[in-house]
């Protein structure tokens, strides 16, 4: 193994030495020097049994790690090849230096890295066919309440959705091929790679952009369950599956393009794996940890809390659950070696100086303790901890009593009033047990959400909330266990009747929150404003015509490429903005032989010039839900 695995690690070194940057070509001969001397080492110690004291070396780190000195060799490529995978992506933000030669040192890392981590005296658990079955159950279920009718729900195709759709299309025109560099709004261009595969598979469509939140929802649900009952038990785990496949808040934004909804199952893969490991001294579960993490950080923003989350229920178990430390000291340190190998080429590509900054634009664009909280002071005359506190307490009441903003612009908080009542049982009923670890895990997930909340503006803004619904979900279904529980010392044998009982109480609150979603809130929304209304009209006037040209006239108000509704679902439509009167030398020229002019509410004038000139054309008046003017469309005759 060592001899073919330095000889790859050479090989791939030396390829990716003619791709990179003259000036960090020293790392990649670091690479191949690495490499080569692997192989060496090898050749040598079959040939003349030469390395007797360090084989001997390695035998004492292997008896206390638990590790076969194989799988130290590992460890050891899988870094290598991490490190080859960060050069050969270079810090293009979506284009690689060497892409294909970067993905497979990646997945090859990641491989290394968990065969050399992993004990192999550990017996890996199998679910049984119940488990399975439940599973694969809630998975379609979850999954199919999320993708049917997900075109028109919600209603409109969002601007921030159609440009995360056309950075995805970059991926298939060949202009992007780096995964782990940035795309729109400088989010991790992985998640639009992802993307990619759903519009190739289903056309540049609303429903294919949205498919992989549903996807990934479905998941989600699906592991709740299996976290739920690793953690808690079966009911619990079954109960929080069941909230959360009926969850307004979670089939909402599993019904949106955006990358928001995959934290939630990272948070969840990540934590609950943790807590499983840390408990039952299972390496295995540190380990899929650690991928888990990893690849969470080439998602939503949300997820760099993860990291710390991570490290500071680690510090609070270590003082709390000193017994499991001794077992778990090599687990911990797997967790790390697989986070890195994941991580490596982003963060390799966020170290550079001109990828810093987009590293902290997420947080830059909403973070409340800049000029913000200053100006705040001075209008309110507080002092600053004031101001805060109050935000973070309003962020936590976001939770339960206080309605969602922005990204949805619900009349209800992320739990309605049964499901919260619920979530404060759970809370309370978690503090009879604050000593245990899974105890710990839940209360700091739902506190770095209120806090992260509160320190960003505006408050209660939903999207910034996702990745801590399932957080909720298991709080109430470990709260509806625990009465079962209580109450079975008082009716006992009435466990399956309590059991059936408190779910149909949960399907019945599921069926009222869909009911909510599809009945009250859809069908009012206007997510996006009267542009967003504007653009998705027009993009469905257009998005089955042959390629023309469209004169677009929206004044100071909106461009044709403002949102980017119109270019991600009419790609063949070329539209050029008209700043200036019809007539003037100064507007773009117009080459089809069909135009289609579009004219926003103020731009009446040019359409009554634009009509002189062609007065063979068709006038068409598209109005909103409440008959307010959208715009004028005229349509010249094709002029073959």
């Amino acid at each position: 193994m060592a001899i073919l695995g330095g000889l790859i690690v050479a090989a791939t070194g030396m390829l990716t030495h003619l791709e990179i940057y003259a000036d960090q070509k020293w790392l990649t001969t670091v690479v191949i020097v690495l490499g080569l001397l692997i192989f060496s080492l090898a050749v040598a110690a079959l040939m003349f049994s030469i390395l007797e004291k360090p084989l001997a070396w390695g035998e004492k780190i292997s008896r206390k790690s638990g590790q076969t000195p194989t799988q130290l060799l590992y460890l050891v490529l899988g870094l290598m090849l991490a490190l080859t995978s960060a050069l050969a992506a270079g810090k293009d933000g979506m284009k690689a230096l060497a892409p294909s030669l970067s993905i497979l040192t990646w997945l090859g890392g990641m491989l290394l890295m968990i065969a050399g981590s992993w004990d192999p005296q550990e017996a890996f658990p199998r679910p049984s066919r119940q488990t399975l079955l439940i599973t694969a159950n809630l998975f379609v279920i979850a999954t199919l309440l999320r993708a049917v009718a997900s075109t028109s729900v919600p209603p409109l195709l969002n601007g921030d959705e159609a440009s995360a759709g056309l950075s995805a299309v970059r991926f298939i025109d060949g202009s992007a091929n780096n995964i782990f560099g940035i795309g729109w709004f400088s989010f991790p261009s992985f998640y639009y790679a992802i993307q990619s595969l759903s519009i190739r598979l289903f056309g540049q469509t609303t429903f294919a952009l949205r498919f992989t939140s549903a996807l990934i929802g479905g998941l989600t649900v699906a592991a709740v369950y299996l976290i739920g009952k690793r953690l808690f038990g079966q009911k619990a785990g079954l109960l929080a599956a069941i909230f959360l496949a009926g969850s307004h808040f979670h089939n909402h934004f599993s019904r949106i393009g955006l990358n928001n909804i995959w934290d939630a199952f990272w948070f969840l893969l990540s934590l609950g794996l943790l807590v499983d490991g840390w408990r039952n001294k299972r390496r295995s579960s540190f380990i899929f940890a650690g991928l888990s993490l990893g690849l969470s950080q080439y998602f939503y923003v949300s997820s760099r809390f993860l990291v710390v989350l991570v490290l500071v229920w680690l510090a609070v178990v270590v003082v709390l659950d000193k017994k499991n430390i001794r077992g778990n000291r090599f687990s911990v340190l797997a967790l790390a070696l697989v986070f890195l190998a994941v991580v490596l080429p982003t963060l390799w590509f966020f170290a550079h100086d001109q990828n810093l900054h987009n590293f902290l634009a997420p947080f830059n664009r909403v973070e409340a303790l800049g000029d913000w909280l200053k100006y705040e002071m001075d209008l309110r005359e507080k002092p600053a901890w004031k101001i805060v506190a109050g935000l973070v307490f309003t962020s936590a009441k976001t939770f339960i009593s206080i309605p969602t903003r922005v990204w949805y612009p619900a009349d209800v908080p992320i739990l309605r009033p049964t499901s919260a009542v619920l979530f404060l049982a759970g809370l309370i009923l978690l503090l009879f047990q604050i000593k245990k670890p899974v105890s710990w895990m839940l209360f700091l997930w739902l506190g770095v959400f209120a806090l992260a909340g509160g320190l960003s503006v505006p408050v209660s803004a939903a999207q910034r909330y996702v990745a801590v619904i399932p957080a909720c979900a298991l709080v109430i279904g470990f709260a509806l266990s625990q009465i079962i529980d209580l109450l079975g010392r008082v009716w006992q044998d009435k466990e399956k009747i309590m059991v059936l009982a408190a779910a149909i109480l949960l399907v019945g609150l599921g069926a009222s929150d869909l009911y909510y979603y599809f009945n009250v809130y859809t069908p009012t929304t206007n997510l996006g404003g009267a542009n967003t209304l504007v653009a998705q009209h027009l993009a469905e006037y257009l998005m089955d015509e042959e390629p023309l040209d469209v004169a677009f006239f929206g004044g100071n108000r909106m461009g044709y490429h403002s949102i980017s509704t119109i270019p991600y679902l009419a790609p063949q439509i070329q539209g050029l903005d008209f700043h200036h009167t019809w007539g003037s030398p100064e507007n773009p020229a117009l080459k089809a032989d069909t135009l289609v002019f579009v004219f926003l509410p103020d731009q009446e004038p040019n359409l009554d010039l634009v009509q002189l000139d062609f007065p063979e054309g068709n006038l068409m008046i598209e109005f909103d839900q409440n008959d307010n003017l959208l715009y004028w469309l005229y349509r010249t005759p094709n002029t073959k």
